[in-house]
């Protein structure tokens, strides 16, 4: 009786590891950039008159509080995200980098905002269009984290495998609604940072989930 040939190898799983990692990494790359907003507002030379500069200073005082404000809601929704994950792949260790890209970025047209939204015209109106824009592709960036959750469910917690359709539909909303904003820019730089700044309330509001899970009986 002749042996059986050894069975061929089979290819390593692809590795995942848990969440800790990754969100320390992208607490510290979101809070550099919510810290780097401050450093674009420009203080008063000595010997200037404090009130009228700040009067000056209002637009790009507007353009920093709004871009700190969606800053902190994608930290806030980048937590509870994460919360829901059990384990990471590479692709999406990826489409989070994406996501810290595009907020990183903020900062640099926040300060073209501010600057512009002060000469107005036809600046203001470019201005905001590229605002609107890296924000519109931030939100695209965060609802692709919900898509590819939504196929690979095994990387979540068995409980938060219900929500993802929910949270795909309101990253969806979310974007559409931030390139109605960059139409909106192409028509007045002032009202699409008014936009950007109602978006940021809405998306502060707690998202309302299904119950994935029976509730307890007494």
């Amino acid at each position: 009786m002749t042996e059986a040939p050894p069975a061929a190898p089979t290819a390593p799983a692809e590795p995942v590891m848990g969440t800790s990692r990754l969100e320390a990494f992208s607490d510290g790359i979101i809070a550099i950039a919510a810290t780097l907003l401050v450093i674009e507002l420009a203080a008063p030379e000595p010997g200037a008159d404090v009130w009228e500069h700040l009067h000056h200073e209002l637009p790009s005082i507007a353009a920093y509080a709004v871009s700190f404000v969606t800053i902190l809601i994608y930290w806030v929704n980048h937590h509870a995200l994460l919360a829901d994950v059990a384990t990471v792949d590479r692709a999406l260790l990826f489409l989070n980098g994406f996501l810290l890209l595009c907020i990183s970025s903020i900062s640099f047209p926040t300060a073209v905002l501010g600057r512009a939204l002060q000469a107005g015209g036809r600046p203001a109106i470019e201005a905001a269009v590229f605002y609107t824009a890296v924000l519109t592709l931030a939100a695209v960036s965060f609802l692709a984290l919900w898509v590819y959750l939504g196929r690979h469910p095994h990387l979540l917690h068995p409980h938060a495998r219900g929500i993802t359709l929910a949270a795909s539909r309101r990253g969806a909303f979310g974007a559409c609604c931030y390139a109605v904003s960059v139409g909106v820019a192409f028509l007045n730089g002032t009202a699409a940072l008014v936009v950007v700044a109602l978006l940021a309330l809405f998306f502060a509001l707690p998202p309302r989930r299904r119950r994935t899970t029976p509730r307890p009986t007494d």
